[in-house]
């Protein structure tokens, strides 16, 4: 996993798992955007409302993310 940052403000969890150039987004209903490279991998996933998605002990995730300072 390359980074992870989660901006408060706009309550946004990104998790960038590659390090590629950037094709398309494909977005989801629930409001989780897949970020795909010209290859067809996923480089990142973005969860918007990320503390409605993560609950309980998943929360976690969003607190070891790095904060995004703006």
């Amino acid at each position: 996993m390359e980074e992870t940052w989660y901006d408060e403000e706009e309550d946004i969890l990104n998790i960038e798992l590659k390090k590629k150039e950037y094709w398309k987004t494909v977005e989801l209903p629930n409001g989780i955007n897949i970020d795909i490279a010209k290859d067809g991998s996923i480089t990142g996933i973005e969860i918007l409302r990320a503390s409605k998605v993560f609950s309980g002990d998943v929360k976690k995730v969003i607190e070891q993310a790095k904060p995004l300072v703006a």
